[in-house]
């Protein structure tokens, strides 16, 4: 009797065990997906990519996406997509399974639950929303480098920064997410501080200098220009930048509800390590194509985001070449406004033209640089008469608000006040626009950091 009842208990086991994993219940170790990290490749409105990773590689890769309602029972309406898997080489005899899957054909401005797995054994179901087919208003966040510390340090600022902006459509990360960008650890570092929240609002990167380190006896950094291949497997993104293969995912750009959001490898322009022939090979290309994609615009806002600042507040920095190369295009072509990071301090400019303050009315553009991890500069006053708002050492995060008709930029420490603030109005023309600063200081360069 007792031999037949322990038969019985075993062969039902083996009937629910699999729904159980179905259900998204404890897998075996190393096959539960971690690292779940939304981007784009294509269209917002009407697309949604994904990546994510295990510990062991697995042969296959899934995702289900289901319309979102309240009803538990939506995953009956769920479909499944095939997705992408490589197995990567960490070194040490360290191997991990990096996976990735584009969600198409989606409706515009709708809600969608999603998981990832391998098929037997799924992630928690999370939710998006995708992009108006119109321009209507929205809210992003913008964050400066988080580089160090990042799962002691960095967490509690992405966090800080995603409850104070809840509705945020997506993170534009302005380069130096991690410290060494060939350092899988480090990268664990930064999922794991952003937890859920990258499975739920999409990350806009940009590579930074130090995410662009590449592993003891990689070929020449000096003449290679491409990230380390982590920065492929954890971001998705558009495949519409300059004709340089090596560069790939590094620059591109992106049309959300009005806005051309544009991704500047800036690293070219800025460092000066790079040999000569190898240097202008890129920088021609990239210039070409940033021409392209700003005279071919129909949109009524041009932001860029870019690591390396134009005007910088850093001491001992100084990027004359890049701004002589890229501010008079930016100028040309009406950006409003570029994001950058590098100098890990807050730092905003007047509406600027011709490296001068210009009048709230004319042509110009306004300049941000902001940080969100601990490691804090020096300021020097270099560009100073150009500025709004200079402040050192304190982590930071930044809310931008954009409408048809005006642009609302709001800093925040991350202690949730609101230390800087200006806003661009547009009437019926898509080009001129009015600058309303609403910074209530002036500019000071107090903050004494390190200087490295």
């Amino acid at each position: 009797m007792k031999r037949s009842r322990s038969y019985a208990l075993a062969v039902l086991a083996l009937l629910i065990l699999p729904q159980i994993l179905l259900r998204g219940a404890a897998a075996p170790p190393g096959v539960a997906p971690s690292r779940i990290i939304l981007t784009w490749t294509g269209d917002p409105a009407r697309t949604q990519a994904v990546t994510w990773r295990t510990e062991t590689p697995l042969a296959s890769a899934k995702a289900q996406l289901a319309p979102f309602t309240a009803d538990p029972g939506f995953e009956k309406k769920a479909i499944t997509v095939d997705g992408s898997a490589e197995k990567d080489d960490l070194g040490g005899g360290q191997f991990a399974g990096h996976y990735a899957a584009n969600f198409q054909d989606l409706n515009p401005n709708a809600k969608y639950c999603y998981r990832v797995g391998d098929g037997q054994t799924w992630s928690e179901w999370n939710i998006f929303r995708t992009a108006s087919a119109s321009p209507e208003a929205f809210r992003f966040l913008y964050i400066g480098d988080a580089q160090n510390s990042i799962k002691s340090m960095w967490s509690h600022s992405i966090r800080a920064a995603y409850a104070a902006v809840p509705d945020a459509r997506f993170i534009v990360h302005a380069g130096d997410l991690v410290e060494d960008g060939y350092n899988d650890s480090l990268w664990g570092e930064w999922s794991d501080a952003l937890g859920f929240i990258s499975a739920t609002i999409p990350s806009f990167p940009v590579p930074g200098n130090h995410d662009l380190h590449r592993p003891p006896g990689a070929p020449d950094p000096k003449k290679v220009f491409a990230a380390p291949l982590l920065w492929r497997r954890h971001f998705a993104l558009p495949q519409n930048g300059p004709d340089i293969e090596e560069m790939r995912s590094q620059s591109y750009y992106l049309d959300y509800q009005g806005v051309r959001f544009i991704a500047l490898d800036v690293n070219v322009f800025a460092n000066t390590d790079f040999v000569t022939d190898a240097k202008k090979r890129v920088w021609d290309t990239e210039l070409e194509w940033l021409k392209q994609t700003l005279s071919k615009n129909p949109n009524r806002w041009t932001i860029v985001v870019q690591h390396q600042p134009i005007y910088d507040v850093a001491k001992g920095r100084e990027y004359d070449d890049m701004r002589k190369a890229l501010a008079p295009l930016y100028e040309q072509y009406h950006v409003d406004l570029v994001l950058q990071g590098h100098d890990h301090a807050y730092a905003r400019t007047h509406k600027v033209a011709k490296d001068q303050v210009v009048a709230p009315t004319a042509p110009g553009v306004i300049y941000a640089i902001s940080v969100s991890g601990p490691k804090m500069y020096e300021l020097e006053d270099a560009h100073k008469n150009l500025m709004a708002a200079m402040i050192g050492q304190q982590q930071f995060f930044q809310s931008v608000e954009v409408a048809p008709d005006h642009l609302l930029f709001k800093a925040y420490s991350i202690d949730g006040a609101v230390r800087d603030s200006f806003e661009l109005r547009k009437g019926a023309s898509a080009v001129a626009s009015t600058y309303v600063n609403h910074a209530t200081a002036a500019p000071a360069a107090t903050a004494k950091g390190i200087t490295k």
